[in-house]
């Protein structure tokens, strides 16, 4: 990242003097909201499944799974989950990784066979864990979390066995996928109790990020409209960690300090100049996507990390620009008609082992920007 003449300190307070600009406590961008209080939690984190699983919960269903790709926010639904179930009416364990053994699990339930023989500690089975959780006068929930990381498959069984044969017992997991789980397991849960997170409407995003900023103070997004739907792309809208980092990179531009604020290193002789008058689409182009192609004119085959390097964009930028000049984003072109995608080709090579992308000018296009 390149700073200038500007010092250090300067950029930290500059930074701060935004931040009160925008009357947030700190950058919402970077804040994890589990680490608040319950509260402030609940408060401001947008539930989306979450709150479809307490409600499942709240009339019974023995068992909730949620399913999705890694950044979409499992983690964040459980602790939603763990908040919002009454004390009065329910005790919750929330277990962040999956137990391999009864004897773990009996841990983590806080479970401990205080029956003797002699010298001798009876060994733990699931039939005390079974006696000792039915004697409660609540609900006992178990949360499980990131359950796809389990290796003792015979584990899942050991949950289904409690399901079956504890009352008073309800099981919340998150994993990846239900590849890893038993059928008998998923149909015990049921299908209408599996609740699915593959990426985010662009109004769901919004929402998320307005209450981001609530959460520190602020009242509305300050980004123009224009600028935060060219944010919101098919591929951001992946995982809230992609917006957050474009608009993190954004808060840093506003105070000159980002990657953002262009000045590739380019070839620059007088058979490298450019035109764009014969290409009357151009100004539908997103600022990014203009650097890329402007790079690619003047530096054909260049690699992702190559064309990260000239232009200072963030890779997530990089990434997402070229996916819609390749014409791999459906929406982008619907909203852009006039522009003759794909823009750019791939070409693949092997290095060793390792495949590495090289991106070209579609040749189609190229001769609309030269001068000779």
């Amino acid at each position: 990242m390149v700073v200038g003449c500007m010092e250090l300190n300067s950029i930290f307070e500059q930074k701060e003097k935004l931040l009160k600009e925008l009357n947030w406590t700190e950058n919402p961008f970077v804040k994890d909201l589990r680490d608040q209080d319950k509260e402030t939690f609940l408060k401001f984190y947008y539930p989306l499944e979450a709150k479809d699983i307490v409600k499942s919960l709240a009339f019974d269903s023995k068992a909730c799974l949620l399913l999705g790709p890694k950044g979409v926010g499992k983690t964040s639904a459980m602790y939603y989950v763990y908040y919002s179930l009454p004390e009065s009416e329910f005790e919750i364990k929330f277990i962040k990784e999956p137990s391999e053994n009864i004897e773990e699990f009996s841990k983590e339930l806080g479970i401990d066979n205080s029956r003797f023989f002699g010298l001798i500690k009876k060994p733990i089975t699931r039939e005390i864990i079974a006696e000792k959780l039915k004697n409660s006068k609540k609900k006992i929930v178990i949360i499980i979390d990131e359950a796809h990381l389990l290796k003792n498959k015979s584990m899942y069984m050991e949950f289904k066995y409690l399901m079956d044969g504890v009352p008073n017992i309800r099981f919340v997991f998150s994993a990846l996928d239900k590849e890893s789980f038993p059928d008998s397991l998923i149909q015990l849960i049921g299908e209408k109790q599996i609740f699915q997170r593959k990426n985010f409407t662009k109004d769901e995003m919004k929402e998320i990020i307005l209450k981001r900023i609530k959460a520190v103070g602020g009242s509305e997004i300050p980004f123009e409209k224009g600028y935060i739907d060219e944010v919101l792309t098919d591929h951001n809208l992946l995982t809230p960690r992609y917006v957050f980092d474009e608009l993190n990179n954004k808060l840093a531009s506003m105070i000159g300090i980002e990657n953002n604020e262009i000045k590739p290193e380019l070839k620059n002789d007088k058979n490298n100049e450019i035109t764009t008058i014969h290409a009357e689409w151009w100004v539908l182009l997103s600022p990014s996507q203009k650097i890329i192609l402007t790079t690619l004119l003047k530096n054909d085959g260049l690699t992702l990390q190559e064309l990260i390097d000239l232009t200072k964009l963030g890779q997530n930028t990089v990434f997402n620009a070229l996916y819609q000049l390749r014409g791999d984003d459906e929406n982008e072109i619907k909203r852009k008609p006039q522009v003759p995608f794909p823009l750019i080709l791939t070409k693949t090579n092997m290095v060793g082992k390792r495949k590495k992308n090289n991106y070209f000018i579609n040749p189609k296009i190229k001769n609309l920007f030269t001068l000779h």
